[in-house]
């Protein structure tokens, strides 16, 4: 079994790629950013955008995983 670099990223990109995970990360990235600009660019904002922007990427990554269902039948 050989290691290939370019599958690997290949298969990382899919996923990046992903409509589910891009997505939520997508919009908490551009709330990020209102939140930071509007809040004047302190560092305050800068936390709160940072945590805007990661709690998008987890939903991102819990959707992906859960492969978009919803949970009922």
């Amino acid at each position: 079994m050989a290691f290939d670099l370019f599958d690997l990223a290949g298969s990382w990109l899919d996923i990046l790629l992903a409509r589910r995970l891009f997505v939520p990360l997508a919009v908490s990235i551009l709330i990020a950013l209102g939140v930071y600009f509007l809040g004047g660019k302190d560092p305050a904002a800068a936390a709160a955008a940072f945590a805007i922007g990661l709690v998008g990427l987890c939903i991102g990554i819990i959707w992906h995983v859960a492969g978009g269902k919803s949970g009922a039948a």
